[in-house]
């Protein structure tokens, strides 16, 4: 897609790949693994199989790369396989076009209280709620903390759909758990 982000260090670690490395492939594993289970989770919630369709995404990736004709858009490659590989499972379980009610998060660290636990209860009922493009932009960039640039090359968006999804999400969210601005 026109104005998304390439990153060259992808495209060296799969033309490392292809070229018989794999430890290069265990580095595009490692430095995307985070993101393919966000955008998992943003897709089908806190599910049972998370890990091993993450898994799947991956085996999907390294037995297709010798057909990506642009390496450096391999996130936005990985994050096709991811949601294809998601509607799928939906699909099979007859659960296409539910919202989610519930998404998982990691914990907050132990030297940070957190916010109340019944008020982080509701804002992850309402971020599950969100559409499917919102919830991913508000997943992978709080909680993932990548970059607008990072979102945008794996979603194959550009940088400024990134922030209007973030700026969408804000408002709902600020909407729903009652805090509209004046």
């Amino acid at each position: 897609m026109q104005g998304t982000a390439t990153n060259p260090g992808d495209e060296a670690l799969v033309r490392q790949t292809l070229a018989g490395d794999h430890d290069a492939f265990g580095r595009l594993v490692a430095g995307h693994a985070r993101t393919v289970r966000a955008l998992c989770l943003a897709r089908l919630g806190f599910h049972q199989d998370l890990d091993d369709l993450v898994q799947e995404t991956f085996v999907h990736a390294y037995q297709g790369l010798d057909r990506l004709r642009e390496p450096g858009r391999f996130a936005a490659y990985l994050a096709r396989i991811a949601q294809n590989l998601c509607v799928d499972r939906l699909r099979r379980a007859g659960r296409a076009g539910q919202t989610l009610d519930v998404v998982e998060f990691d914990p907050p660290a132990p030297h940070d209280p957190g916010p109340d636990p019944d008020r982080l209860a509701l804002l992850r009922r309402h971020i599950g709620r969100l559409p499917e493009a919102l919830r991913e932009a508000v997943l992978l960039f709080y909680f993932e903390q990548r970059s607008y640039a990072e979102i945008a090359g794996g979603l194959g968006i550009t940088e400024a759909a990134v922030n209007q999804r973030l700026h969408r999400a804000k408002a709902a969210l600020r909407e729903a758990l009652g805090e509209v601005e004046p």
